[in-house]
């Protein structure tokens, strides 16, 4: 999961926005109209941030039709998701505009807007460019925005698809790269606060002892004794198999590498988390914990994306951070035996 303002808050945050009355004027309120691909019935949920606050709208799509009606005086991104959070489809809102949206199931990069030039313009530049945007996305975007510093498309791929993970430093020259009018604060706000988090000092300090549930609704605690403890988090949703592999791997040559191993995954529930993971076989320590990036347990850390990964001495001192798997089992194996 690359980091993405939208997806955090929407993993993290449960708060639900009743839908706005039909009495508003159309200068107080925007509407988004819908089809999907196929015509399936299904519940979505609608996710923006606005004025200081998470926003959420639950609605229903019949045969394939939807539509809703929300309230932001200023631009901002509004992500559209099915139920369990999957993004179908991202558009720039704001009050007294209608947008038209055609979605398909498990691809977002297909999704297609109308009801503005912004919005086609984004649509147009995500679909037929999905390839680099799935294998590549700090290229093209570091790529685009150095041609189009005076386009507000700019900040929007900037907050939606970089990875600023993988460099918080390069994404904040970009952002600088960027014409004031271009990157509105409603925009980057979030993004700056994410950035701030990346190179904040919950970076270094040292992870404190917390708990989480593991099989069986049983409580256990992370760090363990190993000399070496990795702290993988992710969510079904992500990469699985990549991620399998690297943790196998580790806990095939745990006792060589004086390792102990924590996988969590933070998905919704448990019953989401265990399902997801079944096909796993798991034989390290998997745990569950609630509330995404946002739980207590994890805010400390200044976690920016998922899936990450932190490994830590005994004590929780910790010694490298990535947001790939790759990197972490790299840093064990060349560092167990010192």
């Amino acid at each position: 999961m690359k980091i993405n303002l939208y997806h955090s808050f929407t993993a993290a945050v449960l708060g639900l926005l009743s839908l706005i009355s039909a009495g508003c004027s159309d200068s107080e309120q925007f509407r988004v109209n819908g089809t999907i691909e196929g015509k399936p019935t299904l519940n979505l949920r609608a996710n923006y941030y606005s004025n200081g606050a998470f926003r959420s709208i639950i609605t229903a799509c019949r045969d394939g039709e939807f539509e809703f009606f929300a309230s932001s005086d200023n631009p901002v991104i509004l992500e559209i998701t099915d139920y369990e959070y999957h993004p179908m489809a991202r558009l720039l809102v704001r009050n007294g505009e209608t947008y038209k949206v055609e979605m398909t199931q498990g691809d977002r990069f297909a999704s297609k807007t109308s009801g503005s030039d912004i919005n086609s313009r984004w649509s147009g530049l995500v679909s037929g460019n999905a390839d680099s945007l799935r294998l590549s996305p700090n290229n093209f975007i570091a790529h685009y925005i150095g041609s189009h510093p005076d386009d507000m498309l700019s900040t929007i791929l900037l907050v939606t698809e970089y990875n600023a993970a993988a460099d918080p430093e390069q994404a904040d020259s970009l952002l600088a790269l960027i014409a004031p009018e271009a990157r509105p604060s409603s925009l980057t706000d979030g993004f700056n606060h994410l950035l701030s988090r990346l190179v904040s000092e919950s970076a270094e300090a040292p992870v404190k002892p917390f708990a989480y549930v593991a099989h069986n609704d049983t409580l256990k605690t992370f760090p363990a004794a190993g000399k070496l403890n990795l702290l993988s988090l992710s969510t079904t949703d992500n990469n699985r198999d990549s991620i399998v592999s690297s943790l196998r791997r580790l806990h095939r040559n745990r006792s060589r590498l004086q390792l102990s191993l924590t996988d969590i995954i933070l998905d919704h529930d448990t019953i989401e988390a265990w399902r997801g993971v079944r096909s796993d076989s798991a034989a390290w320590q998997q745990g569950w914990l609630p509330g995404v990036t946002a739980n207590p347990a994890l805010d400390p850390l200044g976690i920016p994306s998922l899936p990450y990964f932190i490994v830590c001495d005994s004590t929780g001192t910790q010694l490298m951070r990535t947001s790939r798997i790759s990197e972490a089992e790299e840093y064990i194996n060349n560092h167990s035996a010192r």
